[in-house]
């Protein structure tokens, strides 16, 4: 059986690039530039873990700076899905 949020329960299943499923804690890194999106040049391909997400968005916390980030799902990499 499919989770709830795969059922019309919940929020969504958010996929990343590669269609990984995008959960709470994952480490993940963005991939893309998209400005228009949350995706600046000066962030590309660094690394964060997911602390947070809704319908449409991720948020992350970047590992350099620390500083949280909010990016379209399409726009990183799933580096590992258990938080660690």
């Amino acid at each position: 059986m499919s989770p709830p949020s795969e059922r019309g329960g919940g929020i969504p299943v958010l996929r990343d690039i590669d269609g990984t499923p995008i959960r709470f804690g994952a480490r993940v890194e963005q991939i893309a530039v998209n400005e228009e999106h949350g995706a600046q040049a000066l962030r590309l391909h660094e690394q964060g873990q997911v602390i947070g997400r809704d319908y449409e968005l991720v948020c992350l916390r970047f590992d350099r700076d620390g500083h949280p980030g909010v990016l379209r799902p399409d726009l990183v990499r799933v580096l590992t899905t258990d938080g660690g």
